[in-house]
């Protein structure tokens, strides 16, 4: 338990470190560990998520029946092995989703799920969330779970009056705390935070443009 507490509490100091100062995110490091670790992990990915359960969807499936528009363009970015696309692919049927991620394996796995799923609304591409290769406001509602979230193409990208949901299945309490400087993060890409709640050991945000 001691153990537990520990990692918890480094965890929530690294939330709250990487809130205050965003611009880590854009190192040379940090971007080239996002570059190989999903590519890494991506074999064992589902089977992680499968172990991790209820706690690893519960922050997205609360978040999504809090977006009152039925949207008809969705982008899940860093979409990983596809979690989060099926989700709302399922909360919104009548929705085309473009799911990317930078993994070509993670894309694969991805398309095979879909596949097997005939989910025929849902496109998975390869893409950079730091590059968007997509018009000025082009989507209805961005989504993303367990991934770093560059606001500024993320704006960039979504409509006027469209929504972003950013779901994390783990330290909720810390961006709960973290609130007042998330809301800030998100007010300097002209976004204005709506909502931040914990749900399990997770939270989601929801934000407008």
């Amino acid at each position: 338990m001691d153990i537990l507490i520990l990692k918890t509490g480094l965890m929530g100091l690294l939330i709250r470190f990487i809130i205050k100062h965003p611009d880590i995110m854009e190192s040379k490091l940090f971007l080239k560990a996002m570059a190989v670790f999903p590519s890494k992990i991506s074999k064992s990915y589902d089977d992680k998520i499968a172990e991790i359960g209820e706690d690893y969807q519960a922050a997205l499936e609360k978040g999504l029946p809090r977006i009152r528009k039925n949207p008809r363009r969705i982008l899940d970015l860093c979409t990983g092995t596809g979690f989060a696309a099926f989700a709302a692919s399922d909360h919104f049927p009548d929705a085309t989703i473009e799911a990317i991620d930078q993994s070509k394996e993670m894309i694969r796995i991805a398309m095979q799920k879909a596949s097997a799923k005939n989910k025929d609304a849902i496109q998975f591409k390869i893409g950079n969330s730091t590059a968007l290769q997509y018009n000025d406001n082009t989507f209805d509602l961005m989504i993303t779970s367990n991934a770093p979230v560059y606001l500024s193409e993320a704006a960039r990208v979504l409509k006027p009056g469209g929504l972003i949901l950013i779901a994390y299945s783990f330290s909720g309490p810390s961006f709960v705390k973290a609130a007042k400087h998330i809301s800030r993060y998100l007010a300097k890409d002209g976004l204005t935070l709506l909502e931040i709640k914990n749900v399990r050991k997770g939270a989601y945000i929801l934000g407008r443009k």
